[in-house]
């Protein structure tokens, strides 16, 4: 009887480990890219009009698009740069805008550094955002 358990408990064990490899595996594929279209052109424009309004009198476009935006946020989830504007900007009242009005600034910024637009818009969920990676410059297949 005591091999039968011993048999048993290993059995489970491999059980175990293997959806836990499994899941491990899984991770990167289950994220979200931003080359897959993540906000909506509708979106993108409203964050245009935001940004002309909010953040134009102290940043060009071109401080947030190219290698300079590369270089800080590639790779990064999207949760990352959604916190960093809701919790410093505009710079004279940060976190004053609605979470929907940055959520259309982070679409601008996309739309701005050429990622493609989808069918669904940009969410203003920290939580669901953790789960999109932002990629620059690349397209998912």
């Amino acid at each position: 009887m005591r091999s039968a358990e011993v048999f048993f408990a290993a059995l489970v064990a491999v059980a175990v480990v293997s959806k836990s490899a499994g899941a491990q595996s899984a991770g990167p594929h289950a994220t979200r890219s931003t080359s897959a279209g993540v906000y909506t052109d509708e979106q993108a424009s409203r964050g245009r009009d935001m940004y002309a309004m909010q953040c134009k009198s102290c940043h060009t476009p071109a401080s947030h698009t190219g290698v300079v935006f590369a270089n800080s946020w590639d790779r990064r989830p999207l949760s990352d740069l959604y916190s960093y504007i809701v919790t410093r900007m505009p710079k004279n009242e940060p976190g004053s805008l609605q979470p929907d009005e940055y959520a259309d600034v982070l679409a601008y910024l996309l739309k701005l550094n050429e990622l493609p637009s989808g069918s669904d818009p940009l969410p203003a969920d920290s939580m669901t955002l953790k789960k999109i990676r932002i990629e620059v410059g690349k397209k998912d297949p």
